[in-house]
């Protein structure tokens, strides 16, 4: 079986020239940005594709699985992770925080790039000082609070959609699977029905979505269930055995050996040290 591929990255950034399309799913902790200074990128991120264009950027919680499946020629773009635990402890707006954790984007005005110095963050951030490690966390702080902000005036902008006519028909299915999954994964959700909903025979789906995300279509399902159940065991004060209920899981055992495997921690231990 094929994992969805945990990493973990910390405080960290990279300034990526004509990256590519990444070829499987990955989840993360941390609170990704991703900047493009030129070109445009496709993701494909809780059952739907989003595009990402030139001088906008773009925030998420990165325990959602997600991929990179689509790049412009010419792409550059910048590409920043902040732990989570220092994004909950900067005091944020309630109403940000809660719809980042519950797998919301938000996107920048493209005036963005113009008041933060995104490619010295990158620079600096490769092998930093403590004392700049401070300051640069001073300034992420200031930039989230800048979006905070921005994401609740009239005036925010909103980012140009995908749209089905710029991929491909494979991926055009890729993305009605992924979103039957993301919207039926607390039911008990097969691979017959998961295929229906993209209009192709499950033998055909099942190595279709495995080409365009690397990972199974069983793999991405569970893995949307433990990102379900992080949420609660961050957000709420639930019993183990309620999170794993509604999160699709038919006992605290299956989803215990699950959130082991995929997390690498217990769930209570990714409790007490995510949400401190």
């Amino acid at each position: 079986m094929t994992d969805v591929r945990f990493q973990t990255f910390g405080l960290n950034a990279r300034l990526l020239s004509m990256p590519k399309p990444m070829g499987v799913i990955h989840h993360h902790h941390e609170v990704e940005l991703n900047y493009v200074f030129r070109g445009g990128v496709t993701y494909l991120h809780r059952g739907s594709m989003r595009r990402l264009v030139s001088r906008r950027l773009a925030l998420f919680w990165g325990s959602t699985p997600h991929s990179l499946v689509q790049v412009d020629p010419g792409t550059e773009m910048a590409w920043i992770t902040v732990p989570l635990a220092w994004v909950w402890a900067w005091g944020l707006p309630e109403r940000f925080v809660r719809e980042l954790m519950e797998g919301n984007w938000w996107f920048a005005p493209p005036t963005f790039g113009d008041r933060f110095q995104l490619r010295a963050w990158v620079k600096e951030l490769q092998n930093p000082t403590q004392a700049q490690q401070r300051r640069l966390l001073l300034e992420l702080e200031a930039c989230f609070l800048w979006l905070a902000d921005q994401a609740y005036s009239k005036a925010a902008d909103v980012a140009p959609r995908w749209s089905e006519g710029e991929s491909t028909v494979g991926l055009q299915r890729v993305e009605r699977m992924a979103k039957c999954m993301a919207e039926r994964f607390q039911e008990k959700l097969t691979v017959a029905e998961i295929a229906k909903a993209a209009n192709v025979h499950p033998n055909y789906a099942m190595p279709l979505f495995r080409r365009h995300c690397g990972v199974t279509i069983r793999d991405y399902l569970l893995q949307y269930r433990i990102t379900h159940a992080q949420r609660l065991l961050l957000t709420t004060e639930d019993k183990v055995i309620d999170v794993a209920l509604a999160s699709g899981f038919s006992s605290q055992s299956s989803f215990y050996a699950a959130f082991v495997r995929l997390v690498k921690t217990t769930p209570q231990a990714f409790r007490r040290r995510v949400g401190t």
